[in-house]
């Protein structure tokens, strides 16, 4: 049995409604150097818009925050090394502490503070509440940070918002999920 999975597009948020984005919902939404598909992100700026009128709550936690930096700085990183492949070889010894990688962190924090925590309330963890077991449930087939962020939001009324397919594979953390992915909808 998987998760509750239904349609970002048809779904109708209330203002009673609790969301949880995950790290591809902020990405596709405020990291336009990503190249990604516009036709979906096209759906999620649509559902953000939805939320932002029915008025209702969008969570994000620390986790989220830290994979939206991570994977902002790595993909500018991988734009800079394949326009300069021996300029840029290493992230930590030829970007990090460069004026590039100073200016984007820099750009990546006014569009957290001025964007992203502007829309969603930050979400404590209870790390010492977490069952150690539950996180690594079906790990085999899921991954790590999407258990957690399940785990998170279980039994708060939070819906996950996301195009991840690894949250199909959890089994046992039984969360709604809002997606336009359709391999996740058809759950194969």
């Amino acid at each position: 049995m998987m998760n509750n999975i239904a349609a970002i597009d048809s779904f109708q948020p209330q203002e009673k409604d609790k969301f949880f984005f995950d790290t591809n919902i902020w990405m596709y939404l405020y990291c336009p150097m990503g190249g990604h598909n516009r036709s979906i992100i096209k759906k999620y700026d649509a559902f953000l818009k939805k939320v932002i009128q029915a008025r209702s709550s969008i969570y994000i936690s620390s986790l989220v925050l830290s994979e939206f930096f991570n994977a902002y700085t790595r993909l500018e990183f991988n734009i800079l090394k394949g326009k300069e492949p021996t300029k840029y070889h290493d992230f930590k010894k030829d970007f990090r502490g460069t004026s590039d990688y100073k200016k984007l962190v820099l750009d990546i924090k006014t569009t957290v503070e001025s964007y992203i925590l502007k829309l969603a309330k930050r979400l404590d963890d209870n790390f010492s509440s977490i069952d150690l077991d539950d996180l690594f449930e079906d790990i085999e087939k899921s991954d790590f940070n999407d258990n957690y962020c399940l785990i998170l939001v279980a039994g708060e009324n939070i819906k996950v918002v996301t195009n991840d397919y690894d949250f199909v594979s959890t089994k046992k953390i039984k969360v709604p999920i809002l997606t336009a992915n359709d391999k996740l909808l058809k759950g194969t």
